[in-house]
């Protein structure tokens, strides 16, 4: 009795091939999507750990804020360069040896991310103030550290005593106004805006409200 072999058709083969091809597809498909979606919630979760960092930094320098005679509270609106400038008790301290505490000259300044075109750093500068005609140590240079990168927009509004908000604030007296009542704003309000993604022009926004205690007490007006 002759045996019959048996065996897989070219078509048979064709056909599971064709089978497996679909296979493959759909779970390489499905894997980059669980895999783009897992990286969109870890930037996500950069963004708001970055969000957090800065804005409790900004509240805490305002919180603290104080005004004195020899130094001033400048604030602008949304613009580049030095956005906010005043002085402040919560001047950090990173090197005991080198560095005292004390009253602290705070500054927030924005400019362009040269590496990444279309984005915005926001530094923080932090100096002891020393009184007026004491040098300033190193010549009166500040060192200005990294506090937020990849943000589109920084925005800053200030809220006076009576409620009012105002898109800047200065209290530097002019030549002829000495009798000028100089104060505080009782809050100010932070606005940092982070790129998500440029191509798809996709931002987040974070805002917070600081409010400075000393901008709540008002001046008394000085006798003649």
């Amino acid at each position: 009795m002759n045996g019959g072999r048996s065996g897989f058709t070219l078509l048979e083969i064709m056909l599971a091939m064709l089978i497996l091809g679909m296979v493959v597809a759909m779970v390489s498909v499905s894997l980059s999507g669980s895999i783009r979606v897992m990286e969109g919630t870890m930037d996500q979760g950069d963004v708001y750990y970055r969000a957090q960092v800065a804005l409790e930094r900004i509240s805490e320098d305002l919180a603290a804020a104080v005004l004195t005679e020899d130094s001033d509270f400048i604030g602008g609106a949304d613009s580049s360069g030095i956005l906010l400038s005043f002085a402040s008790t919560a001047h950090l301290v990173f090197d005991q040896e080198e560095e005292l505490p004390g009253l602290g000259l705070i500054s927030y300044a924005v400019q362009p991310d040269k590496d990444r075109p279309g984005q915005l750093l926001l530094l923080r500068a932090d100096s002891l103030h020393r009184p007026v005609g004491e040098e300033q140590k190193n010549g009166g240079e500040t060192e200005a550290f990294l506090l937020a990168d990849k943000l589109r927009s920084v925005q800053f509004r200030y809220r006076d005593q009576n409620g009012e908000e105002r898109e800047s604030w200065d209290t530097t007296v002019k030549d002829g106004e000495e009798n000028e009542e100089r104060s505080l704003p009782a809050a100010v309000f932070c606005r940092l805006e982070f790129w998500l993604d440029e191509e798809q022009d996709a931002s987040i926004a974070f805002q917070t409200a600081a409010l400075l205690p000393a901008g709540l007490i008002r001046p008394q007006p000085k006798e003649d």
